[in-house]
């Protein structure tokens, strides 16, 4: 991959030939486990994107060729958006909404999902969106923390209500020249979770871990890459004992064959 040859670009109808071979590429690409992570878009889904006015796509090319792409979305508010169960306080209009990124196994690790991100939410900026929305199943740590490295939060932890899968929800304020605020230090206000050699074995104890500290008002804001780590902060005034956290761990553990 050369940088210098890298184009980012909002997709148009002219483009469903690349995009129908890119998510088929990435479909083949996984494991049969893991090919749960992405819907499988028709033409006829991808035409209403790549049409769009409220659900739009944009993608990265390499001398080219089509590389990565993402649908998202810029509702108003007198239309129905996805993830109504997400951020239902906030305006349609104050949001942008990731809703599906694909990137070319090949080129995996090349900050490629930040680069679409950044350009989105600059352009979304510019129309007045104020907030940055994602869901990512919870079996798919790579994604998750990708949004996390780029300055999203994991702020809810729940059941997708169309089909109970277990999701994780993300979001991030976007604002010109704004950067994320520094992690305290207040060990009575942050949380180091472990996540382990093998997340994708410990999935089931850290979702039931996530929900229990998102309950505590904590919410999920970084990776600790030296400690395998994912860093949780509480949020506002609530005050919340780890040593309860551990106490309800330990009784779970104990009831729960899984834990």
């Amino acid at each position: 991959m050369n940088k210098k040859h890298l184009i980012v670009k909002k997709l148009d109808s002219t483009n469903l030939k690349d995009v129908m071979s890119l998510q088929q590429k990435i479909i083949n690409g996984l494991h049969p486990d893991e090919q749960h992570f992405i819907l499988h878009r028709t033409e006829a889904d991808y035409m209403k994107s790549l049409n769009g006015t409220s659900s739009n796509m944009l993608g990265v090319f390499d001398n080219g060729e089509l590389i990565a792409q993402t649908v998202y979305g810029t509702p108003q508010n007198n239309e129905p958006r996805d993830m109504p169960e997400f951020k239902s306080d906030t305006p349609n209009e104050n949001l942008v909404i990731f809703e599906a990124i694909l990137v070319d196994p090949a080129y995996r690790g090349s900050s490629l999902m930040k680069r679409m991100l950044e350009y989105i939410e600059q352009n979304a900026i510019d129309s007045g969106r104020t907030h940055s929305i994602i869901q990512i199943a919870v079996d798919n740590p790579a994604s998750w923390i990708n949004a996390l490295h780029y300055g999203m939060s994991i702020t809810k932890v729940d059941l997708d209500p169309s089909d109970g899968a277990k999701v994780i929800y993300l979001e991030k304020k976007i604002e010109k020249n704004k950067t994320q605020a520094p992690l305290t230090q207040d060990n009575n206000r942050t949380y180091s979770m472990y996540l382990g050699e093998n997340i994708h074995k410990k999935i089931p104890s850290l979702f039931m871990k996530m929900q229990y500290l998102i309950a505590q008002g904590y919410q999920g804001i970084s990776l600790n890459k030296e400690t395998q780590s994912l860093i949780w902060q509480q949020k506002g005034e609530e005050k919340t004992k780890i040593a309860n956290f551990n106490l309800m761990i330990q009784q779970k553990k104990a009831k729960t064959a899984f834990l």
